[in-house]
């Protein structure tokens, strides 16, 4: 009986995780496909985000410290480490544009470019 309520919890926590990381709760659908798709969605996000676990475990230059610190993450500390390694890799990107006269003019060209055009100045 234990161990079927401590599996029931594990579901729990999955359903919780789901909507109060992912957002599942904040959606009110009027049709099924649509319900349907935003679960493929969540359920895909977090099948990437274990994947990610999964890759970081097999690496064997992981210390012990974060060895441990990534079995032990759930859903929303997996989304905060993803999203602060995405955050470094853009930065890192951003440092490289910034040391030659070409990559600066890049970079003004892509964030004018990202504003809509109704936002951009004349200038």
């Amino acid at each position: 009986m234990i161990e079927m309520y401590s599996l029931r919890w594990q579901i729990e926590l999955f359903f919780k995780e789901l909507k109060s990381t992912l957002g599942f709760a904040q959606y009110s659908f009027q049709k099924f496909p649509a319900v349907e798709a935003w679960a493929e969605i969540a359920i895909a996000t977090v099948l990437f985000l274990e994947h990610e676990r999964a890759k970081r475990l097999r690496d064997r230059r992981l210390s012990q410290e974060s060895r441990r610190w990534w079995e032990s993450q759930r859903l929303h500390g997996l989304c905060l480490a993803y999203r602060q390694e995405c955050e470094g890799r853009e930065l890192n990107y951003l440092s490289d544009r910034l040391r030659t006269p070409g990559g600066i003019a890049k970079l003004k060209r892509l964030l004018a470019a990202a504003l809509p055009p109704e936002y951009r100045t004349k200038a």
